[in-house]
C-alpha cells in the first residue's frame, strides 16, 4: 500500500521529475527500505510540504487565460478585407504560448467565400479559414455564420472540408485551416489580429459578432519555486532530526 501511494504521489508531482522513471522511484526506495527516517519528519512538516506541492500542481495545471473582442461587418467581395484587433491582457507580462484555441461569431453572409488568418503580438500567423469547401467546389460551402465555433489542434473535424447546411450557421469544434501550435512559444499578452475577407461577390455580408481566444500559457516560476521550498523544507527537518538525536546519544559530560 506504501509503495502504491507513494507512486500515485510521484506521478500527480511529476514536475519534481529527478530523470527517467520521475522522483517518486527514488521516494519509494528511501521510505520503503527506510521506513525510519520518515519517523524524523514530525506531521506538522509533512502538512505543509503536501500542501505546497498541490498549490504547485493546482497552479501549474489551471493556467489558462480566456478573453472576448468585438468585431465588426466584412466588406462583401474584397481581398482587402479588414483587421479586428484584441489586446490580450489577462495574461502576465512575459507569460508564453503553451496552447490556444479561439472561438468565432459570425452572421450571415456566405461562409464558402471567406478567408481569415490570425496574427500574435510577435508577428507569428496562422490561418483559420481559406473559403470552407472550396478545394472540391469552386462556390464553397453554403453555411451563413459560425455559432461561437472553437477552432483546435485537438478538433477531429477540419473546418476547410466539413459539410455544411446551406443558409445554416456552423457549430461545434474543428481544426483551423492552420495548426495553431505553431503559436507556441510565442508571447501571449499584447495585440493579437483577426484578419477578415470576403473573396468573393455575391452572398450577402458576413459580421464578426464576436471573437475570444484561450490561452494556456506556460506556468510561471513560482510553480516549481514552491516544489523545491517543499523539499527543501523536509530536508531540513531531517538535518535537525539527525543533530537531535545526535545530542541525545552523545556520552553525558562527567561533572567535577
Amino acid at each position: 500500500m506504501a509503495i502504491a501511494l507513494n507512486k500515485e504521489l510521484g506521478d500527480r508531482f511529476g514536475f519534481l521529475s529527478l530523470g527517467q522513471g520521475g522522483w517518486w522511484r527514488y521516494w519509494v526506495g528511501v521510505t520503503t527500505l527506510c521506513p525510519n527516517i520518515v519517523k524524523r519528519y514530525n506531521m506538522k512538516t509533512i502538512f505543509t510540504a503536501v500542501i505546497m506541492l498541490l498549490a504547485a500542481s493546482w497552479a501549474e495545471a489551471t493556467l489558462v487565460d480566456t478573453q472576448s473582442f468585438s468585431g465588426g461587418s466584412i466588406p462583401v467581395g474584397s481581398p482587402v478585407g479588414t483587421v479586428f484587433t484584441g489586446d490580450f491582457t489577462k495574461a502576465a507580462t512575459g507569460n508564453q504560448v503553451l496552447g490556444i484555441t479561439v472561438n468565432l461569431s459570425v452572421s450571415g453572409g456566405y461562409n464558402g467565400n471567406l478567408y481569415a488568418y490570425l496574427v500574435a503580438p510577435n508577428g507569428t500567423m496562422v490561418m483559420l479559414l481559406n473559403r470552407p469547401g472550396a478545394v472540391g467546389n469552386s462556390m464553397g460551402y453554403a453555411g451563413s455564420g459560425f455559432n461561437n465555433i472553437t477552432l483546435s489542434d485537438a478538433g477531429t473535424q477540419n473546418i476547410q472540408t466539413t459539410w455544411e447546411t446551406p443558409g445554416a450557421q456552423v457549430t461545434g469544434t474543428y481544426n483551423a485551416a492552420g495548426t495553431l501550435g505553431t503559436f507556441n512559444n510565442s508571447s501571449a499578452d499584447g495585440k493579437w489580429e483577426l484578419f477578415f475577407a470576403d473573396m468573393v461577390k455575391g452572398g450577402g455580408t458576413s459580421t464578426v459578432t464576436g471573437w475570444s481566444l484561450n490561452i494556456t500559457v506556460v506556468p510561471e516560476p513560482v510553480t516549481m519555486a514552491l516544489g523545491m521550498f517543499a523539499v527543501m523544507l523536509l530536508t531540513l527537518s531531517g538535518v535537525r532530526h539527525f543533530w537531535r538525536q545526535k545530542i541525545q546519544s552523545a556520552p553525558a559530560r562527567p561533572q567535577p
